[in-house]
């Protein structure tokens, strides 16, 4: 009974031992076909020429990345002074008019400022008014409408 035991136990180390080398030699077949290949890319340079051709590659990816970053700073400044919000309302400024022909809009930038513009339409002429607006005011006396067009830009 012993003598079957130790026979099995020999068994599965010999299977253990088959499969570590299975895995093993397919390890190194990997190992080799990489290095292969790396010796085909290299065929034509010696490596210090690689490694300074890859160096060279780098330091002008570095200076591209250095403009792009510039490049998005310089928009990120031009993004803060542009139109971002907007805010429309439309309404009737004269009882024998209707259809909601009058408009006002605000168009502001991120901070509030900006301008309000208002357009009142009658049967016989049209007005319209331009106010500037700085953080969500402005110096001369709002319609509600206008009040109205700015908060809805703000919201």
């Amino acid at each position: 009974m012993d003598f079957l035991m130790g026979q099995s136990m020999v068994l599965v180390f010999i299977a253990v031992s088959l499969f570590w080398l299975l895995l093993l030699t397919l390890g190194l077949k990997e190992l080799y076909s990489q290095r292969r290949r790396v010796a085909r890319a290299l065929k034509e340079e010696n490596l210090m020429d690689t490694l300074v051709h890859c160096l060279e590659e780098l330091q002008l990816i570095r200076k591209e990345l250095q403009r792009f970053e510039s490049d998005q700073q310089k928009m990120r400044g031009v993004l803060k002074g542009a139109v971002q919000k907007v805010g429309v309302v439309r309404f009737d400024a004269f009882e024998d008019v209707g259809g909601r022909l009058s408009f006002a809009v605000a168009l502001l930038n991120e901070h509030g400022d900006g301008i309000v513009l208002s357009s009142l339409n009658g049967r016989q002429e049209s007005r319209s008014y331009v106010k500037p607006v700085e953080g969500g005011e402005s110096i001369y006396t709002l319609s509600k409408e206008e009040r109205e067009a700015i908060a809805k830009a703000l919201e």
